[in-house]
């Protein structure tokens, strides 16, 4: 545990406690069933949607806003007396007695105690039903009896997000919200024309485990003039007002009233549901509901609601596990990374507290995440990899954005970008080392039109995408020998120097190689065509010899050209002299001798080093008004122009390792857990969770340095996920079997770590009795010596006990 005065680890639940409720920024937890999706900060802000934030937002929430962080999921405690408090803190902010607010895997608990009475709110989704729970505990610790009025309210959105952000106060007369006196619930319906998916559109609906005393469906009426939720004029008067709207602004509030004697306690659900179906199909949507509220009006149903929450969460984070002597990096490695990984897998880059939800899934950030994803949940990186490959055109490129949810309008005006179809082949050899079963490569996929960026015509094999995209970079390399940059390669605001689309990526070169020399392999262990296999080959000898004779620009390796065939990412220049991620994919593409790759290292370090991580670029371009046609608008030390930008120091961390460099690798990696980060830059600057990586820290160019920004919803997540079991504890799928191959600090004199693979539990335990950093002395499995460092999944069953000596 790490205990301080705003927040400890509580590393056997799995969560992290938080004493502190107005902290800089959210601190949020994602709820989920896969389907049903919220976010809720500490102080219980946040917002709920159903499939997409873009077409189904179920709660209004205020970004670039003040109050900040509202509205939320919120409860009211109203005491006789009038004294009304919630557990979360806001949205009454009255003083308590007692607070803290908890956040696990999948679900949240709020805990706060005023006059004698504690109330506990665990918020979660169910798992069978699409609707969140807003479970109370009631606890009347004092020594006389209370009357207390429980409230429940959300603030709710007209579904479409941009519509009602521009056009509500005309859909505002197509909303309705009525009271269902055989339901018990208050329930709302968006009518407005046209629906992309018009047989889907939900009833919202609200109601309680028992009856509720009162409940209202009209915000203003239960917020009441110039009010808002710290003292909604309902609750003031311990009365909601059983008020419904035919136009106008919707809520949803529930009453329930509550007497205690000293010592009793009571449980209160009240939920918060959606069910398809509300417009074309009314009947059937109610009759659905109240099939629902069966569930959610027997606690024991709700309790098996919530074990089957906590069961699907401790089997994906039970697929590994470690013991290592570093316990703030064993609690990221095994807990807090593969939970990010998830979220992101979810929800992209789209919607946190600062991600308003509507950039859908970017391709390459969706195709990163599955490959953190494979090797807990192969079925869901398989399913992902099968919708992405759907989104390739035929000529091998890719969406650069997908909305799946959302209809073709949104998939208009599509960019084309370097790098966002070599991402697969990732993605399939991560789904292939962990299953082994190359059928995978043999189903049929569509081709997605570029009539209307949305429908699919055709088909082709798994295999024959991949190599489509093969053929696209090949029939777009420029004159240098490079791919196009296009609008962008993984750095998308690259794309500054390459307007006239005749600008060139070293990087997409060397992430070509890494692909194509992964796609030999897999092209090999399928008996793929001897033909596919040659041209792979050619294509890898071609690219290999251009970098080597073309990227390295005499202590570091180059970032590309400009359309005027200018270097980017030289010695010469006066910004952006050095970029880290072709220092870092050379190693990892095994191009260039170990002596260049070390020093792109080491003048990647020495250039952009700072305490929590490696800047992106050195130095920062300057921006308006000092130079009129910047590289960006981002200010110097911001994002892509010279932050430390996470995700990249993932990739500098497999580099470091690669090249047997421990002390570096694992220097980076410890100061970026964010628990590590937050606590040597200090709360106030740092102001991001301590358990979520973020996008980017600003770099000491900005005199914000030290800010951690865009948090949560970034593919550093999934890439330290890989990097800390991988590559620095070293257990790692390859499509011959588990192969182990760690890279770890000298003074380390043993750890171990347990992996489900292919159908068996593999139990490691490593000694390093000679002090090395690298290299396997000797691999027991079961007791039998083996050859090698790959493990022969086919000589496993059931468990098998491992035991490694590192040595020279």
């Amino acid at each position: 545990m790490n205990d301080n005065n705003t927040y400890r680890f509580d590393d056997e639940k799995r969560s992290i406690e938080i004493f502190r409720s107005d902290l800089p920024t959210p601190w949020i937890n994602y709820l989920s069933n896969g389907r049903l999706h919220a976010f809720v900060s500490q102080a219980g802000g946040g917002f709920a949607w159903w499939k997409s934030p873009i077409t189904y937002r179920m709660m209004h929430y205020r970004y670039q806003n003040v109050p900040m962080d509202g509205p939320g999921f919120y409860t009211y405690v109203r005491e006789k007396d009038g004294t009304t408090w919630s557990p979360t803190f806001r949205p009454c902010e009255t003083p308590l007695d007692d607070w803290k607010a908890e956040h696990h895997p999948g679900w949240s608990q709020f805990t706060g105690t005023k006059n004698g009475v504690t109330a506990k709110l665990k918020l979660f989704c169910a798992m069978d039903t699409d609707a969140i729970c807003y479970d109370l505990e009631i606890i009347n610790n004092s020594n006389e009896e209370k009357e207390l009025d429980l409230f429940a309210y959300a603030d709710l959105a007209q579904l479409e997000w941009t519509t009602d952000l521009f056009y509500g106060y005309y859909i505002q007369s197509q909303v309705t919200t009525f009271y269902d006196e055989e339901l018990d619930a208050i329930i709302y319906r968006y009518q407005h024309t046209p629906q992309p998916f018009v047989e889907d559109v939900p009833l919202i609906w609200m109601a309680a485990d028992r009856k509720m005393d009162s409940w209202s469906g009209d915000r203003d009426k239960f917020l009441g003039p110039y009010r808002y939720e710290q003292n909604p004029i309902g609750v003031e008067r311990g009365d909601c007002g059983n008020d419904t709207i035919e136009c106008g602004h919707p809520c949803a509030a529930g009453q329930v009233k509550l007497t205690l004697k000293p010592g009793e306690s009571d449980r209160v659900v009240f939920t918060l549901g959606v069910a398809p179906g509300g417009l074309i199909k009314h009947k059937e949507t109610l009759a659905n509901i109240k099939t629902d509220l069966e569930t959610f009006r027997s606690h024991d149903a709700i309790d098996g609601q919530f074990a089957k929450l906590t069961a699907w969460w401790d089997n994906h984070l039970n697929k590994f596990d470690c013991s290592i002597p570093n316990k703030d990096i064993e609690r990221q490695i095994k807990t807090w990374s593969p939970i990010q990984t998830v979220h992101n897998g979810r929800y992209s880059r789209s919607t946190s507290w600062h991600a308003p939800g509507y950039r859908g899934f970017g391709y390459r950030d969706t195709a990163t995440d599955m490959v953190g994803v494979a090797y807990r949940d192969p079925k869901w990186a398989t399913d992902m990899c099968l919708y992405l490959l759907s989104q390739q055109f035929e000529d091998g490129h890719a969406l650069h954005t997908c909305y799946p949810e959302d209809g073709p309008a949104m998939s208009r005006g599509a960019s084309k970008h370097a790098d966002d179809h070599l991402w697969m082949p990732m993605v399939v050899y991560a789904i292939l080392a962990e299953t082994g079963d190359y059928s995978l490569l043999d189903q049929e996929v569509p081709w997605l039109s570029p009539e209307d960026n949305w429908t699919t015509f055709g088909s082709d094999s798994v295999w024959t995408h991949l190599m489509r995209g093969v053929d696209f970079t090949e029939n777009n390399l420029g004159e240098k020998g490079f791919p196009l940059t296009f609008d962008g390669d993984w750095n998308d605001i690259i794309l500054r120097f390459s307007r006239a689309g005749k600008g060139e990526s070293i990087f997409c070169g060397q992430q070509y190689v890494i692909i194509l020399r992964q796609l030999l392999e897999i092209g090999a262990a399928a008996g793929k065509p001897q033909a596919d296999l040659d041209r792979l080959r050619h294509c890898l000898d071609k690219m290999v010899l251009n970098l080597e004779t073309h990227a390295w620009d005499g202590e570091y390796w180059r970032r590309g050209f400009t359309d005027e065939g200018d270097i980017v990412g030289t010695k010469e220049a006066e910004y952006g002299k050095i970029f880290i991620n072709p220092q870092s994919w050379s190693v990892w593409a095994g191009v260039g001798t170990d002596a260049q790759n070390n020093s792109g290292m080491d003048n990647a370090i020495k250039y952009t080093a700072t305490d929590f991580g490696l800047r992106l670029v050195y130095p920062g371009f300057k921006t308006y008004p000092h130079d009129p046609d910047p590289f960006t608008g981002y200010n110097p030390g911001c994002a892509e122009n010279g932050a430390v930008f996470c995700q990249a120091n993932g990739w500098v961390i497999i580099a470091l390792s690669k090249l047997g460099r421990s002390e570096d690798a694992w220097k980076i990696f410890g100061d970026m857990v964010p628990h590590t980060a937050l606590t040597k830059i200090g709360l106030e600057r740092y102001e991001a969770e301590p358990y979520a990586y973020a996008s980017n820290i600003i770099g000491p160019e900005n005199k914000r340095h030290g800010w951690a920004n865009v948090t949560q919803v970034t593919g550093t997540a999934a890439w330290m996920d890989l990097v800390g079991t991988q590559y620095l504890l070293g257990v790692r799928p390859t499509l011959n079997g588990l192969e182990i191959d760690p890279c770890i600090p000298a003074d380390w004199k043993e750890y171990s770590v347990t992996r489900e693979y292919r159908g068996a539990t593999y139990k490691i335990s490593v000694s390093n009795p000679d002090g090395v950093v690298k290299g396997i002395k000797e691999i027991k499995v079961n007791g039998q010596i083996i050859k090698g460092q790959v493990i022969d999944p086919t000589a496993v069953s059931g468990e098998a006990a491992v035991e490694v000596v590192m040595g020279a």
